[in-house]
């Protein structure tokens, strides 16, 4: 792991965005810890009022600070996300694996019902089943189901030609030869070296699901409670067009330093950059 640590500490760019985004992810966290200001107490003497030494952001329509409920909104949103992807990564790394370590007829039948999935209007079945599936249970674990539902399939398709690629190594054959079953090549051989893979993936996810999470909020269908997207549905209706700035702002830095992350962790994790940088080395001094 020294090597990938090593190559990812000289991506400038992933180090900046990893920083940033840590800091996002305080501010969300400790915000409304260490506030004075209960960001679900209502305060009509305090409506809609702009920003202050008080209320750095100003109020909303219930007097409630918006500088907490960002932050509050944004912990709700980043854990919902997280939540999904952790379930959409279970999914995907299964059907990947078995795809890929199978092969054959089976291989062919799941990749023709992956590519099915991939032409369904995703948005539109998301807003179907928490509109439906919302009625019967917590809005937090129909969103998560729902975002999960919608979105394991890039990781499935990735790790399924990821272990294709690793089905063809000499030490995997290697293995083979020596009568080692499928279940024990996964598990053993096949399984960890996927881990980049994986990983990556998360991380080009991430920002897709935040931003889709905020968009059903937005739309009236997300949690009662303050996520990015609701603050940004109750600013639109209340005429308070700032707010939908904030969360705009949170959703842009968080987007793009997660994709600045997965670029350095790509370049990391790739065993090709480890023999590319000598290479390199050696045509300055030609």
């Amino acid at each position: 792991m020294r090597p990938v640590f090593r190559r990812f500490r000289t991506n400038r760019p992933a180090l900046v965005s990893m920083a940033v985004l840590g800091t996002l992810v305080a501010f969300c966290v400790l915000a409304p810890i260490l506030s004075s200001h209960d960001p679900y107490a209502l305060d009509f003497t305090q409506q809609k009022h702009g920003p202050s030494s008080e209320h750095w952001l100003g109020t909303d329509f219930f007097g409630r600070d918006v500088l907490v409920r960002v932050a509050l909104g944004g912990r709700a949103s980043m854990l919902i996300a997280v939540a999904a992807l952790a379930v959409a990564a279970v999914i995907g790394v299964l059907y990947g694996s078995i795809a890929g370590l199978v092969g054959g007829r089976i291989d062919n039948v799941m990749m023709r019902v992956l590519d099915g999935a991939f032409a369904l209007p995703r948005f539109a079945i998301l807003v179907s089943l928490v509109a439906v599936l919302g009625r019967h249970g917590s809005t937090y674990s129909t969103l998560v189901f729902g975002l999960a539902i919608v979105s394991w399939m890039t990781t499935g398709r990735l790790v399924r030609g990821e272990v294709v690629r690793l089905k063809q190594t000499e030490y995997v054959n290697a293995a083979r030869s020596l009568g080692a079953k499928r279940l024990h090549l996964l598990r053993k051989h096949i399984g960890p070296s996927t881990f980049g893979i994986v990983t990556i993936a998360v991380f080009l996810e991430l920002p897709g699901l935040v931003l889709t999470e905020a968009l059903v909020s937005a739309l009236g269908l997300g949690p009662s409670a303050a996520t990015w997207g609701n603050i940004a549905w109750l600013g639109i209706q209340e005429g308070q067009l700032s707010h939908v700035v904030y969360v705009s702002m949170g959703l842009a830095i968080f987007a793009i330093c997660a994709n600045f992350i997965a670029d350095g962790l790509q370049e990391a994790l790739d065993p090709r950059a480890e023999q590319a940088i000598p290479e390199a080395r050696r045509g300055l001094l030609a």
